[in-house]
């Protein structure tokens, strides 16, 4: 993985998970708003490998289609305190 790759997986990553605490989502939930934005199936499993700690092997860069998928399904939400 080239540095700018590294660093966009990076971006994603700590976007996604800022968005899921401020939301007080869980993983699954998460998964299900993606899934009702695209029409495309995304289970637990999957948002597992985009959060997973890059040196694990099954980690997952968090494509931006999924990104832009969660702050679409988190606009009517009330961010928790």
């Amino acid at each position: 993985m080239d540095p700018e790759q590294k660093k966009e997986r990076e971006k994603n990553q700590k976007e996604f998970r800022a968005i899921l605490e401020k939301y007080g989502l869980t993983q699954k939930q998460a998964s299900e708003l993606i899934t009702a934005e695209t029409g495309q199936s995304v289970g637990l499993r999957k948002v597992r490998t985009w959060l997973a700690d890059p040196q694990i092997p099954s980690s997952r860069n968090c494509p931006a289609w999924a990104l832009t998928a969660l702050k679409r399904g988190t606009k009517q939400l009330k961010p928790v305190d």
